[in-house]
């Protein structure tokens, strides 16, 4: 008679899928172990602890998130900042368009669902959007340096509002979206949708189309503009 094998034993746990006699079978072995050792259906033993131990997530910082501009969006693009922020995420996170059910993998193709529930800069139809499409989100006013980072950790990137005008020190204006994609001690690893901010005096170092990809914003000057009383930003985890 031949013993099963050690892979041949892990092919029962692979194969199964709940059928009857599968069923029949596991209920055997129960009644066997729980006349002959009772102890390896202790919810401690070995095997138990073994098998329900999940091995450490690795998350890459930065994440590979798609960079998207906003320069590309037409002649209201210089506006779009949050939607291409926020498009750069739902790419990132696999969403998908549940019509056509293709990625977006476009700003374009996640912003006909903000223009359904109103201006692509009011916070509300993004919510509205974000909603339809089935996402997990929050529109949070509260965040803080550590809250990107955890997300960060999570595997989730993050769009936040900064104040982009102005000296460092008394920072103003509309507001502008960029996505955090990733973290040093010293700098937030952005994708910026319209360019390069400059951090100490305000206003842009550079801007085009792809000029804000792979940006290190120095938190000593990012978060002045940014944590202002509590961050806005969009999280997804």
């Amino acid at each position: 008679m031949a013993q099963l094998t050690e892979q041949g034993f892990r092919n029962f746990f692979a194969f199964y899928r709940g059928e009857e006699q599968q069923t029949e079978g596991v209920d055997v072995l129960y009644r066997l172990l729980e006349k002959l050792q009772p102890e390896l259906l202790d919810d401690t033993s070995v095997w138990v602890t073994h098998y329900r131990a999940k091995p450490e997530l690795t998350v890459a910082n930065p994440l590979p998130v798609q960079y998207m501009s906003q320069l590309d969006n037409g002649p209201e693009g210089w506006r779009q900042c949050q939607t291409s922020s926020i498009a750069m995420c739902l790419n990132y996170l696999g969403i998908k368009d549940p019509v056509s059910g293709g990625a977006i993998d476009d700003d374009l193709k996640y912003r006909p669902f903000v223009f359904k529930h109103g201006d692509t800069t009011a916070s509300s139809s993004h919510q509205q959007a974000l909603t339809e499409l089935g996402v997990r989100h929050r529109f949070r006013t509260d965040l803080h340096k550590e809250d990107l980072m955890r997300e960060i950790d999570k595997g989730y990137p993050v769009a936040i509002g900064v104040l982009h005008h102005g000296h460092v020190s008394a920072p103003k204006g509309g507001g502008h979206y960029l996505v955090v994609r990733g973290y040093t001690d010293s700098h937030a690893l952005v994708h910026d949708p319209y360019g390069s901010i400059d951090l100490v005096n305000g206003g842009w170092s550079t801007q085009g189309i792809g000029a804000g990809e792979n940006q290190k914003y120095s938190w000593e000057n990012l978060i002045p503009r940014w944590d202002i009383g509590g961050g806005w930003g969009w999280t997804f985890s």
